[in-house]
């Protein structure tokens, strides 16, 4: 059976845009749609021995346009504070999460993050309508892979996993 939408949850550090600590936040309430889009970077070559081409992946430029409607929460406040003052180089450096419903146990599960920038894109909506801001999010660096721990109150820890050449040159 096919799950839903609901066990991919997507996080952003919030903290980083507004200037201050660390602060995960969840991308969920008041966003229509979230979509990872990784953009593979392939190369396809066919030799004249070849009778079909073989690809080799050389790299990812993960990018998304999530769209919110306006919600007084600090996720907001974040979106605001981008469309009050458009930052530019360093201050649009953060780092995106996302992890599976499914892989929690006992509160504790595999997550991935990824550094990227963020910036403001578009922001309003036609008369009438939910007044809506988008933000565009773009890799800025390699994936890594963690484990997400869920605390109380909603708040989240992440922790880079060790590889096995790091985790054996401790000994």
């Amino acid at each position: 059976m096919a799950l839903d939408r609901t066990n991919m949850v997507s996080l952003l550090d919030i903290g980083a845009l507004t200037g201050s600590t660390e602060k995960l936040a969840e991308m969920g309430d008041g966003y229509t749609e979230l979509t990872e889009d990784w953009g593979p970077n392939t190369e396809s070559k066919q030799y004249v021995n070849m009778k079909n081409a073989s690809n080799t992946v050389k790299g990812y430029a993960f990018s998304m346009t999530p769209s919110r409607e306006y919600l007084s929460d600090d996720m907001q406040t974040a979106i605001d504070t981008m469309f009050k003052t458009f930052p530019t180089g360093d201050k649009c450096n953060t780092y995106y999460y996302r992890y599976y419903k499914t892989d929690i146990k006992s509160g504790t599960g595999d997550c991935i993050r990824l550094p990227v920038t963020v910036c403001p894109s578009s922001t309003g909506g036609s008369g009438g309508d939910t007044l809506t801001s988008s933000i565009q999010i773009n890799g800025n660096g390699e994936v890594e892979q963690g484990t997400i721990t869920i605390g109380a109150g909603g708040t989240f820890t992440w922790k880079k996993k060790e590889d096995a050449a790091s985790a054996g040159s401790k000994e």
